[in-house]
């Protein structure tokens, strides 16, 4: 038994940076051979069973909680091998398809494995049962649902590498301590304590998983929080809020606030009508 919807876009959705073109569920999937490829990103996950997908030379296996993502016009094929092989897909397109997928970690086609299978399958089973409905603007909303899809990705994929999620959860400690302590002196031996590693592997794991050093993200840390104060508490002086949240010189917090932001404290505050 198989169920599929595609849809009908209008010019609206189509200016979309990525919406999607169908969606389906094959309860036990048909052999697909694709020898030009297919024009249209695809994402099949696996409920039951398991399948083959073959690229060029390279054969994968595709088991429960793994995912196929299809680049367009790559030349494909997938069967099972294990029935019944039970398949959710979607389809889709649009100028930010490529960089939202890559963003994801969704790097080539092939195989992924999702930390959260449960959750990629709510994603399926909703982006199925809209694409089937009669809804007004069901375009928009299955459009809508595929950009919340490639989000969840983005923390629970993993190929290669741990997931999003799971290097987050790995740096939890350091940001539990830094949320506990930015308003005193944090060195970065204190940090790499905390997960028993050196300095030097500390920062590679910070420009890893959030794009800046340990110091560089504790000062934003501290930015947000001078803000908060700022809106908190209209009587207090800005120095007073710098040194508050950590910051040894006023001047050098005015000076990152403002490289941060793009204004200096003072102008962040009458913007915010406060006094």
């Amino acid at each position: 038994m198989q169920r599929f919807a595609f849809l009908m876009h209008s010019d609206i959705e189509t200016k979309l940076p990525i919406y999607m073109c169908g969606a389906g569920h094959w309860e036990s999937q048909e052999t697909i051979i694709r020898t030009e490829g297919y024009p249209l990103f695809q994402w099949l996950f696996c409920t039951n069973g398991e399948g083959m997908l073959k690229l060029g030379h390279e054969e994968m296996s595709v088991k429960p909680g793994m995912g196929i993502y299809l680049l367009p016009n790559e030349p494909h094929e997938y069967r099972a091998i294990q029935e019944p092989w039970e398949i959710y897909w979607l389809n889709f397109k649009g100028e930010q398809a490529l960089p939202m997928t890559l963003l994801a970690g969704l790097d080539r086609s092939g195989v992924y494995r999702m930390t959260n299978s449960e959750l990629m399958i709510h994603h399926m089973k909703a982006a199925l049962a809209l694409a089937l409905s009669e809804k007004p603007l069901v375009g928009l909303e299955c459009s809508k649902l595929l950009y919340n899809l490639i989000i969840d990705m983005m923390k629970s994929i993993t190929i290669r590498q741990q997931s999003i999620e799971q290097n987050y959860l790995r740096l939890q400690p350091v940001f539990d301590y830094m949320e506990s302590h930015y308003t005193n002196k944090i060195t970065l031996e204190d940090m790499a304590e905390l997960l028993n590693v050196s300095t030097q592997h500390l920062c590679l794991l910070f420009r890893k998983i959030v794009n800046h050093r340990p110091v560089e993200y504790l000062n934003l840390l501290r930015i947000n929080k001078s803000k908060e104060l700022m809106l908190q508490e209209v009587d207090a002086r800005i120095g007073e809020i710098a040194r508050r949240v950590g910051f040894d010189t006023p001047g050098y917090y005015s000076t990152l606030f403002k490289k941060t932001e793009g204004m200096s404290p003072e102008t962040f505050r009458r913007m915010n009508r406060l006094r």
